[in-house]
């Protein structure tokens, strides 16, 4: 089984605002970078992808799925039928009460009581890394595993955000949770993995 890691293409709030689980816009970009990630996927698309929920990953899944690999101004149908589920433990990491509010405005102290424990710390009303950890485990669990024994070779695209794949890569690579955020991952960034035969492999990070 391969899979492909897949976050979403930058978002039109921009970087200033703290945002994770509310549904924000696309920016203006998108088909270009769309364009740009999918140079890493294979041509024969995929037979799975799953997505989170949120508008931000559902465009680009359900472009996948549709072989969006095309330019913008073609159209052409699927290589093969590919099931297409969105899964709410695939949303991204919710800042609680600090959602889409600047940065720059969250008291600095909150912030750093936060960041020197973000795993087990929360925002108010918002998650912990380990929340999102034990989400992102559960569905690891329960949908991406059993593919591993279908007898045929299986291509996955799992479409979401910066913390959701982090908090993958720790379960895949068995990392510690406190260093998630060294894993840098861009805006569109696709990483791939492969499952056989029980043994776990990483070809690439941050594409």
């Amino acid at each position: 089984m391969t899979i492909y890691l897949i976050r979403h293409t930058e978002v039109a709030v921009g970087r200033s605002v703290c945002y994770g689980g509310s549904d924000v816009e696309l920016a203006d970009n998108y088909l270009a970078q769309r364009l740009n990630l999918t140079t890493h996927l294979p041509h024969s698309g995929p037979d799975v992808v799953f997505s989170s929920p949120l508008a931000r990953c559902r465009q680009l899944a359900e472009d996948l799925a549709m072989n969006g690999q095309l330019m913008p101004e073609e159209v052409s149908p699927p290589v093969h039928d590919v099931t297409l589920q969105f899964d709410d433990r695939l949303r991204e990491y919710h800042f609680g009460d600090w959602e889409m509010t600047p940065w720059n405005d969250i008291p600095r102290e909150a912030l750093d009581t936060w960041m020197t424990d973000f795993v087990n710390l929360a925002p108010h009303n918002g998650d912990s890394f380990q929340d999102v950890f034990n989400r992102v485990s559960a569905f690891w669990r329960d949908e991406v595993l059993p593919l591993a024994n279908v007898e045929k070779p299986i291509t996955v695209y799992i479409v979401s955000h910066g913390g959701v794949i982090r908090a993958l890569l720790c379960l895949f690579l068995e990392l510690p949770l406190q260093n998630a955020y060294r894993l840098h991952l861009d805006y569109g960034a696709v990483t791939k993995l492969a499952v056989q035969n029980g043994t776990y492999t990483v070809a690439y990070i941050n594409r």
